[in-house]
């Protein structure tokens, strides 16, 4: 079995997150919303240069890592259909500046009150993560 290591970033900009949406047809959670994440290739990577470079690549904005929340695991067929063990350093993230502009493969992104996340079709891993950190 592959195993991937990402780290994940809940970004927040005063009483809102950002969340992206998955194209129509996206595996393995077909037409969801979830968080950003980028992917450690290298032994030698710093986790939060990837995960700044990702979102700055994915969304146009600039952030600041403020918090290392620890890791979380899931199995799940990636998007090839293979099956992945997948390891996540989750963090907290404040946006910093820039306007938002979605990179190919990103549907939409949205600026998402905290208080109305519930009634968005969010990935199990970004609803697990929400309900860890009292968001949900």
């Amino acid at each position: 079995m592959k195993t991937t290591i990402l780290v994940i970033g809940i970004v927040r900009n005063g009483d809102q997150v950002l969340l992206r949406k998955k194209p129509d047809g996206s595996p393995p959670y077909k037409e969801t919303w979830y968080l950003f994440g980028g992917v450690l290739n290298a032994d030698n990577q710093n986790p939060d240069e990837v995960l700044i470079s990702t979102l700055k690549k994915q969304t146009g904005i600039d952030i600041k890592i403020t918090e290392h929340l620890g890791w979380d695991t899931e199995t799940k067929p990636d998007h090839d259909g293979n099956t992945t063990f997948y390891i996540y350093l989750d963090c907290l993230c404040e946006y910093v500046s820039g306007d938002l502009v979605p990179a190919e493969g990103i549907e939409k992104l949205e600026w998402v009150p905290m208080g109305q996340l519930s009634s968005y079709d969010l990935v199990p891993p970004s609803r697990k993560l929400f309900k860890k950190v009292g968001y949900l």
